[in-house]
């Protein structure tokens, strides 16, 4: 049985125990994360733009829901083929809120399989994927783009899709070789800027396989092919936009330019704290008071409960250990690499992509690149039975403080906006941030 195992993921593939708790894993984020993001539809948070996070949720409601769509902006330009998606729920008498939150936390039940996967791949032992599994459901940023209709939770979904099929096509580059090209346009089609990690993940297959020059040609070959079904997409999507502004490409450069991100930025450290720290352990609520009248929510300070304050170093230790481990691990250092880069290039570009001082609203960008590197001790435990009972203990441990802290917040947020005061009237508008 081990052998077979072994043998199965050689060639990137899963033992069929593998494929069983992945379905299981994702069957028990879904219940989780379906009656939170179905409790948030009831009342009126989907309504607005900024009540959190600078989050813009009736805006992605309306894409996936209404007719017309909003076919959101050229960061989101794709996003609006997903439809289909809600049509059976709608067709089953949901609202276009309940609709659009469930699909959600699909797409993040989704998230939680693929991040199973990726695990057994490195490979982590069984138990301890389980453990590290658990843990990711219960992680903070994990949890809100599950339950909250926004672009982010499938960009979440296609960037561990991204490096999934980047591990196995590590091992076998033959592999994936016409599914990479989906899941990049998914990727792209979600976020525009996200595509940068379909190539880093290109890359690093291809640099593996054949040096640094050959790399550098696959990669562009890698572009012109993606570029065609993305473009394909883009004119049917937008094709009288696009047609609008070919008359007026003067107007349409502006109307490119004046989606750039606006306000104030913050320092390194807190770029860091947000991504690594804030994503996984949720701290109290720092409040900022809106021009259009929305007192918003968001993660900003280090203000933690004890639960909080211990679960957060304990994670951060946790955390810079893994992807110390991660680099130098024989079997996982050149994966590790990857994520590494996609983590630090994510890192840097967000010290100027901010939207006045908001942060935590890109965490989904990085979620599981963060994940991804703390596991890294993990392949090291391999047939060392006390070093992984230990850390399985320390799993064990952050599950429970991660639990103990994240969900009464998110439990609390769902329950909210059953009564919502302001002094404009739906919807607020200031989308720059989406």
């Amino acid at each position: 049985m081990i052998r077979q195992d072994n043998a199965l993921r050689a060639r990137g593939g899963l033992h069929p125990a593998d494929v069983t708790a992945a379905a299981l894993l994702a069957v028990l984020s879904l219940v989780l994360y379906a009656p939170l993001g179905f409790r948030l539809a009831q009342g009126h948070y989907l309504e607005y733009y900024n009540l959190a996070f600078d989050f813009d949720p009736i805006r992605t409601v309306d894409a996936l829901t209404s007719t017309p769509p909003d076919f959101l902006n050229v960061k989101h330009p794709l996003f609006v083929l997903l439809r289909p998606l809600a049509w059976p729920l709608l067709a089953l008498g949901l609202t276009g809120k309940e609709a659009a939150a469930l699909l959600m936390s699909g797409f993040g039940a989704g998230t939680v399989a693929l991040s199973y996967a990726f695990l057994r791949g490195i490979p982590v032992e069984r138990p301890i994927a389980i453990a590290l599994a658990l843990l990711f459901i219960v992680s903070g940023a994990q949890m809100f783009t599950s339950i909250i209709a926004e672009t982010y939770g499938v960009a979440a979904f296609s960037i561990a899709a991204t490096w999934c099929v980047g591990q196995a096509r590590l091992r076998d580059p033959a592999r994936f070789r016409r599914l990479r090209y989906g899941v990049a346009v998914l990727v792209f089609g979600t976020t525009v800027t996200n595509v940068v990690q379909s190539f880093i993940a290109e890359m690093m297959v291809a640099w593996h396989r054949d040096g640094f020059w050959r790399a550098i040609r696959r990669c562009i070959v890698f572009g012109l092919i993606l570029a065609v079904p993305i473009v394909a997409l883009a004119c049917a999507v937008w094709f009288h936009p696009l047609l609008a502004e070919l008359r007026d490409p003067i107007l349409a450069l502006k109307h490119v330019w004046w989606e750039q991100t606006k306000g104030p930025r913050t320092g390194a450290l807190q770029v860091v704290a947000t991504f690594l720290g804030f994503s996984f352990v949720s701290p109290r609520y720092s409040w900022l008071l809106l021009p259009e009248g929305i007192n918003m929510r968001d993660f900003r300070a280090w203000s933690f409960g004890g639960t909080g304050q211990v679960a957060v170093v304990l994670w951060l230790l946790f955390w810079a250990t893994g992807a110390v481990a991660a680099l130098l691990h024989p079997r996982f250092r050149v994966l590790a690499a990857g994520l590494a880069v996609a983590l630090a290039a994510n890192l840097i570009f967000h010290l100027d992509f901010q939207f006045r001082g908001s942060l935590y609203i890109y965490a989904a960008h990085m979620h599981f690149l963060v994940f991804a590197l703390a596991a890294g001790l993990a392949p090291w435990l391999s047939g060392r039975d006390l070093a992984g009972r230990i850390y399985l203990g320390v799993v064990t441990l952050l599950i429970v403080l991660f639990a103990i802290n994240n969900l009464p917040i998110v439990v609390r947020f769902t329950q909210d906006f059953d009564q919502v005061h302001l002094a404009c009237t739906p919807p607020c508008a200031d989308q720059a941030g989406s």
